[in-house]
């Protein structure tokens, strides 16, 4: 072993090490499905807003975004703007209000709120089944983590992405959100050090302070193309247009109310924290995104990669000693795996909650004591776990060629059929019903896999964006159109909730 590998090694199993200890406690305190899937509602507001970053920034933003800077050049840095501004407004807009709102319906995820707050079974299962496309958010965490261990450990691909998926459904299986909140608030940490780390090492690397090294990346950018020093790059696969930056940050905004994260807003012991829980998130998530300069660095550095997702990991080699190369590859399966678990258990609880406990029981499909139906949703959520964990590793078998294109798969479908009925739910709640919350989930899923079926977008930021604005204007038209032929039964259910 080389010294990396050393470094590596040890590093991996303290990391290992503390998420054993941590998915343990987790395990002692998971005892109802509640308790699965948003830890009981217990959480503090520090906690939560550090897990809340690390589940909102994967291995996408060290590896993916860091790979798209290095292609793409300095249009890249749209994507710091839309995840500075755009997403935490959705934040802001979105988390109170719906934490507030859940004191009274006691929902469990986002397809459990949806289907609460419209008293509509189709909501609730049809959300619960559009979350599965996260299985591409899934898969793409695993595959930064399968070129952490090939890149830094020299284990092969394959081996690498079976490792991180075993290593993920392992602590998510047994402790849920109670682990996943713990380890991601831990995992953030750390992501908060390597990413500044990153973006202050130009200042060694080109030795002529911030400007100099930016001048340096800029010149090394320009040698190479034109294009890559222009804030549209028509080259680009994600920001060759104005058209497709705005979309992006429309898609940005709706990220914020994703199920993986709607789930830690329920989770938040005390309402009146939330702006305590956004700041540190806020704060964490600046720290995060710099790393994307990295990209840039490399790209002054380590010209000519035939592998973009690579670029951090050779940056490092040029910029750090083998310790600190060492750390960056546990961060960035620390990223994979905070975001990860997030989504296990937001698909885990979607099948066992929303489908099984809040739909098939009820309705008399499956019979069931009534005192076993938690216990028998607990468990069902980690056979859901287990399966999971294999469909998103068959699905990146063959790495994808831009882990950060991958993700976006996956959030811009579950956007696209939820976000209509999440806001119009919220802000406008004597106009939304249940009518036009199953027009717009339908209608704003059938739209996104007409754009990505047809390629009718190049960007998938952008694809999911138009998929996202058409089923918005699907709620509010159907809104209008059904308030007031249902009657004042169908107003009065929607007012009282």
């Amino acid at each position: 072993m080389n010294e990396i590998q050393v470094y590596m090694a040890v590093g991996l199993t303290l990391f290992l090490v503390v998420l054993l200890v941590l998915g343990l406690m987790a395990y002692k305190k998971t005892t109802t499905m509640a308790d699965f899937a948003i830890a009981g509602a217990k959480i503090g507001p520090v906690t939560l807003g550090l897990a809340f970053a690390a589940t909102f920034f994967s291995a996408a933003t060290f590896v993916g975004y860091t790979g798209w800077a290095y292609k793409w050049g300095l249009s890249t840095l749209w994507i710091f703007l839309t995840l500075i501004f755009a997403s935490p407004m959705g934040l802001i807009l979105v988390a109170k209000r719906a934490r507030d709102m859940n004191t009274k319906q006691g929902s469990l995820s986002l397809p459990d709120w949806l289907g609460d707050r419209y008293n509509s079974d189709f909501v609730r299962v049809s959300v619960a089944l559009i979350t599965l496309f996260n299985l591409f958010y899934i898969a793409a965490q695993f595959s930064a983590g399968a070129l952490v261990f090939e890149q830094l450990l020299g284990i092969p691909y394959t081996a690498g992405l079976i490792g991180i998926a075993v290593i993920v459904v392992a602590y998510t299986y047994g402790g849920g959100s109670f682990a996943d909140i713990y380890t991601d608030a831990f995992q953030a940490m750390l992501m908060v050090v390597m990413g500044v780390l990153v973006f202050v090492s130009g200042l060694w690397v080109f030795r002529d302070g911030f400007t100099g090294s930016m001048q340096a990346v800029t010149n090394s950018l320009a040698e190479r193309g034109p294009e890559l020093v222009a804030p549209i790059n028509p080259d680009s696969g994600i920001f060759y247009s104005v058209q497709a930056v705005v979309g992006a940050f429309v898609i940005q905004f709706a990220f914020a109310a994703q199920p993986q994260l709607f789930n830690k807003v329920l989770a938040l012991e005390k309402p009146q924290d939330m702006a305590k829980m956004i700041g540190v998130y806020v704060a964490a998530a600046v720290c995060f995104l710099v790393v994307i300069f990295g990209g840039l660095y490399a790209a002054a550095t380590v010209p000519s990669l035939d592998n973009p997702d690579s670029a951090i990991f050779e940056y490092a080699l040029v910029a750090f000693p083998a310790a600190v190369v060492a750390l960056l590859g546990v961060v960035v399966l620390a990223a994979a795996m905070s975001t990860s678990d997030g989504i296990f258990v937001v698909i885990s609880t979607s099948i066992a909650n929303d489908v099984y406990a809040k739909f098939l029981v009820p309705r008399g499909f499956v019979t069931n004591d009534p005192e076993k139906v938690d216990a028998n949703a607990l468990r069902i959520s980690r056979v859901v776990t287990l399966l999971t964990g294999v469909a998103a590793t068959l699905l990146v078998i063959e790495p994808p060629a831009f882990i950060g294109t991958f993700v976006w798969i996956g959030i811009s479908g579950v956007a696209a059929g939820t976000l209509g009925p999440l806001l119009v739910g919220l802000f406008l709640p004597r106009l939304a019903n249940a009518t036009a919350a199953k027009i717009s989930v339908v209608g704003g899923l059938g739209c996104y896999l007409v754009i990505l079926v047809w390629d009718f977008e190049e960007s998938v930021l952008a694809a999911g964006a138009w998929a996202v604005l058409f089923g918005l204007a699907t709620m509010l038209v159907a809104s209008l159109a059904f308030t007031r032929g249902a009657g004042k039964k169908l107003r009065g259910v929607t007012e009282s909730t």
